[in-house]
């Protein structure tokens, strides 16, 4: 991917944030993925976040098992002001509390770069 196709993508992705911050929230898709480092036994993931079905942030490579991913996104959008007034509880159940429509899904990659 050249410079100039780089910089017009962060562009539209930042129209694309804009756009979507001064909407309602109405849903939050998370997309993560896991690898198991087999050597040092430690758990990655990477994941894409979804607001109104645009996607507005993407978390890279770091380490976290489980659901970590799930976690790791709903503080990106609590720190960047999709999510307020949000405790420490679970992402579904506030969601739910507030008539938002929240879906999260993960799968294990078995390479690195599959991140």
């Amino acid at each position: 991917m050249s410079c100039v196709d780089q910089q017009t993508n962060q562009r539209e992705q930042k129209m694309n944030e804009t756009l979507v911050e001064f909407e309602k929230v109405t849903s939050v898709l998370v997309i993560g993925r896991r690898w198991f480092e087999r050597t040092n036994g430690n758990t990655y993931h990477s994941s894409e976040i979804y607001v109104n079905n645009v996607l507005v942030h993407k978390i890279p490579f770091t380490y976290g098992y489980g659901n970590q991913f799930e976690w790791n996104s709903w503080d990106w959008l609590k720190n960047n002001g999709y999510i307020k007034n949000a405790d420490n509880g679970a992402p579904s159940i506030f969601c739910r509390e507030n008539g938002i429509e929240y879906r999260a899904s993960a799968s294990d990659v078995k390479r690195k770069k599959d991140l």
